[in-house]
């Protein structure tokens, strides 16, 4: 998981969070449950309830069914583009004359930890 998103469930679920047993459902920034629960408050009637006032996506607007990000398939990342997903991009030696730094296998400066960046059609 990309290391931005799982510092963020941490703080939205404090001590709750161990970092595994996904999925987690989260109604604006108030956490619901994970899969047993939200199947309880199905059966028990409570969920319709709890996403009364959330907003639904239309067919007619972007994110709709069938209308999945072509890029991404609705992802929102893909791979990066400097590293090819590989997260370490190869510096050749300076020339003569150029400034002196590292050269190598050095990390990607345009990646996550997963070798990903945003989707660059449907993600500002």
């Amino acid at each position: 998981m990309h290391s931005g998103f799982k510092e963020e469930l941490r703080e939205l679920m404090g001590e709750g969070f161990s970092g595994g047993g996904l999925p987690r459902v989260f109604i604006g920034r108030k956490y619901v449950g994970g899969a047993e629960e939200i199947r309880r408050m199905h059966e028990e009637r409570q969920l319709e309830k709890l996403v009364e006032g959330c907003e639904m996506l239309g067919d007619g607007g972007g994110g709709g069914v069938g209308e999945a990000c072509e890029t991404c398939g609705d992802i929102r990342f893909v791979p990066c583009e400097t590293c090819s997903g590989s997260c370490k991009i190869y510096y050749e030696e300076l020339e003569e004359g150029e400034e002196t730094g590292e050269y190598g296998f050095q990390r990607c400066p345009d990646c996550n930890e997963n070798g990903l960046i945003r989707c660059p059609i449907c993600c500002d």
